[in-house]
């Protein structure tokens, strides 16, 4: 794993909302703007996000980051309960507390060609890494049509973006799994990102194939910082926490929390 953290991303600092942009009724890109320069962020790093109204919620959110400038990134923000209702909710111009970045990213692949499956939201580390190599191959899985929006987006920032959905109804038939039997295990590597069943699916086939695979987990977060052993993931070498020691792994070490 490529692991970038420097003691300035584990203070917390004040950042605004400079533009939120909806894609559907529940998905947000919130862009924000710092007054000092963030470090490099890696495919697969987090932020933990939270309003600076009050003290509740206490905790903040983790998001993956999709794109950045010098003083400024992107997230994209599902509304999934009061949280994240609540950060999706503010103006342009309010002021949040952000924390980050946070965690490990996708490991750096020379000679390899990489692959990305994402499903739904999980696109938001690979549209950074696309922005950053222009030759990664993305692909991204939606259930159907009420997830338009972010198939169009996604498109505009990845050009060559392959979309599937479930009934057809955006891009291709099926899911994002559909490369993997054509992909070469010598020459060729997947970063996957999205849904824990999907993770499971793509693990599975990439073991199947031989595929050097890497996952990046969804896991519910309290501190982001490794604090509070809260989101904890079994792995074939014990308890590791997603926060610290991931969100990325190799497919091959998790044993999923069952």
């Amino acid at each position: 794993m490529c692991e970038n953290r420097s003691s300035d991303s584990l203070i917390e600092r004040v950042v605004t909302l400079s533009k939120k942009k909806d894609l559907t009724k529940n998905l947000f890109v919130l862009s924000l703007e710092s007054r000092e320069p963030f470090s490099r962020i890696q495919p697969g790093q987090f932020v933990m996000l939270r309003t600076s109204l009050g003290m509740d919620p206490f905790l903040g959110r983790p998001f993956a980051v999709c794109g950045t400038g010098e003083n400024s990134l992107e997230l994209l923000v599902a509304v999934a309960g009061r949280g994240t209702r609540l950060l999706c909710s503010l103006p342009e111009g309010e002021r949040l507390v952000l924390r980050g970045p946070l965690g490990n990213g996708f490991p750096s692949q020379p000679g390899k060609r990489v692959h990305c499956l994402a499903g739904t939201t999980g696109i938001a580390p690979f549209l950074l890494a696309r922005q950053e190599t222009p030759k990664i191959e993305v692909h991204l899985g939606v259930p159907g049509r009420d997830w338009m929006g972010l198939a169009t987006w996604a498109a505009e920032r990845i050009p060559g973006l392959c979309v599937y959905s479930e009934d057809a109804s955006v891009g291709l038939g099926g899911t994002p799994l559909a490369c993997i039997d054509q992909l070469d295990p010598v020459t060729e590597v997947v970063w996957a990102c999205g849904p824990t069943g999907m993770l499971k699916a793509v693990q599975a086939a990439c073991e199947r194939r031989k595929l050097p695979c890497w996952i990046s987990l969804e896991t519910r977060m309290a501190c982001g910082i490794g604090g509070c052993h809260g989101c904890v993931v079994r792995t074939v070498t014990g308890l590791r926490k997603t926060c610290t020691d991931g969100p990325v792994f190799d497919s091959r070490e998790v044993l999923w929390n069952e």
